[in-house]
């Protein structure tokens, strides 16, 4: 089976999942992993870029609007309530040849309440990335990856939150129920594991939701692949 082929389908597959998320093209990998021909990054003194790692910050609200899509890599997404920036870390597997940072980087456009970023490396590349930024009450953020692993500790985020995983495994951690008001989860093929006392498991497509003590709203899509969700 092609690999875009089976990444469409484990989104279709999740119940709830938007076709759009399953047929973007930030989230589509390609057949080849040719490098991008455009680039929308202008790049700040304060930046470092080299072969095989990126680091960068800008200010960022906390209440804040932000839209981030990774076509493939091991993405890790870090909440510090207290910080008024976004940072945005990536490492390449020193032995991806070729393969450098600059290369992948499609859009990264920060205003201090806006934000969208596209990455797009291939699979040699071994990418990781690390999202570090402040979710606040009124904030809104959007986290699409289309391959991978991902890592989100949602202690001390509130807002709107939408999680979209084409394949691979999701870890999410809460602060008890105090991480939302109501969330919601789908997995189209694979399994989940709520950890948590009294969590139960579910296989193949499952759906649930769970009312919080929190603030805002939390949704998990995994495609095909699973979830754990544990306690802090």
């Amino acid at each position: 089976m092609r690999k875009s082929f089976l990444f469409v389908f484990a989104f279709m597959a999740a119940t709830t999942l938007c076709a759009r998320a399953a047929q973007s093209d930030s989230m589509d990998c390609g057949e080849f992993d040719k490098p991008i021909t455009t680039h929308d990054y202008t790049s700040a003194p304060s930046d470092t870029l080299q072969p095989h790692h990126l680091e960068f910050a800008r200010p960022f609200a906390p209440s804040g609007r932000l839209k981030l899509h990774i076509c493939r890599a091991d993405l890790r997404v870090n909440v510090r309530p207290d910080t008024r920036e976004i940072k945005l870390t990536v490492n390449l597997n020193t032995q991806s040849g070729s393969y450098t940072v600059a290369n992948y980087v499609q859009t990264f456009r920060i205003q201090p309440d806006n934000g969208v970023i596209q990455l797009k490396f291939p699979k040699a590349a071994h990418a990781t990335v690390t999202v570090t930024l402040p979710m606040g009450l009124n904030s809104d953020n959007e986290i699409n990856l289309g391959y991978g692993d991902l890592d989100f500790n949602a202690t001390g985020s509130s807002g709107h939150r939408e999680i979209n995983l084409g394949m691979g495994h999701m870890q999410l951690v809460l602060n008890k129920d105090k991480s939302y008001s109501k969330m919601e989860v789908n997995v189209g093929l694979g399994t989940l594991h709520d950890h948590r006392p009294g969590g139960s498991d579910g296989h193949f497509t499952t759906t649930k939701e769970y009312a919080g003590t929190g603030a805002g709203s939390l949704e998990i899509n995994v495609g095909m692949g699973s979830l754990d969700i544990r306690n802090e």
